[in-house]
């Protein structure tokens, strides 16, 4: 008798083996996201959507261990909020040395571009070399935005003249009326824009005309040093294999090209 119930114990402990494993629910990580920054990533009637949003979200469904929560910040909370390790990550940044809490940057998300776009009454005579065919033009930056020394420098010296103005919007129109002679800005933030625009830019009779290219800077996603859940090896590795596999099989590039025809 004994032995038959010891026989029935190992067969059931048997058949409880031959049980698939309950799925551990999915862990869940945050990014923050600038919230600012059409077409990259930004709100709009309260949905954070954008360029970095598809990407990300395309890469996590990639990732059935991890649930990615992309929450929007104005960048410099952001920032600071990645500096005191208060949150896991943040998107997107270009590599700067100036961030010793940035630890480590993700694969590569997309490679940014500074340009330069000129009213056609400026470019009547040949512009091609910057800053020399330039000198003694005003060109409209963004407040706030972080200008690259192939700018700042020839404005140190005098050549020409930078002028600021709070975002794309409001340069553009700047622009079109002549109040600024050319414009320094991102490529996709500023052609987006002048989409939004068209029909008022029209109006003064202004298409938006790239001149050169100044600039270009890969951008990331930065996890902080000071944030270091015990996934966070793991989740850094899995993503930057999404991100790659999407890289190769095409993916990224066609997101990118819904947002940056």
């Amino acid at each position: 008798m004994q032995s038959a119930i010891t026989a029935r114990l190992c067969l059931a402990l048997a058949l409880l083996g031959m049980l698939p494993p309950v799925l551990a629910a999915p862990q869940t990580v945050i990014l923050y996201g600038d919230d600012d920054y059409a077409p990259y990533s930004y709100v709009e009637n309260g949905a954070f959507k954008g360029m970095y949003i598809d990407i990300l979200r395309q890469a996590a469904s990639r990732m059935p261990e991890y649930r990615l929560e992309l929450q929007p910040r104005p960048w410099k909370r952001g920032l600071d909020a990645l500096e005191k390790g208060q949150v896991f990550g943040l998107f997107p940044p270009g590599r700067k040395t100036e961030r010793p809490y940035v630890q480590p940057y993700s694969a590569m998300l997309h490679r940014e571009s500074v340009v330069l776009f000129c009213h056609d009454a400026v470019m009547r005579m040949p512009r091609t070399h910057f800053p020399t065919d330039f000198a003694g033009l005003t060109i409209g930056v963004n407040t706030g935005f972080l200008l690259s020394e192939k700018l700042m420098a020839p404005a140190r010296e005098g050549l020409l003249r930078l002028e600021a103005a709070k975002g794309n919007e409001a340069n553009l129109k700047k622009l079109a009326l002549r109040r600024i002679d050319c414009y320094a800005s991102d490529r996709g933030a500023a052609r987006h824009t002048a989409r939004q625009l068209q029909g008022e830019l029209a109006g003064y009779g202004f298409q938006l005309r790239e001149v050169l290219e100044l600039s270009s800077e890969a951008t990331y996603i930065a996890y902080s040093a000071r944030n270091t859940p015990a996934y966070k090896a793991d989740f850094i590795e899995k993503m930057n294999a999404a991100l790659l596999a999407m890289r190769q099989n095409g993916q990224l590039a066609r997101i990118e090209g819904a947002y940056l025809p």
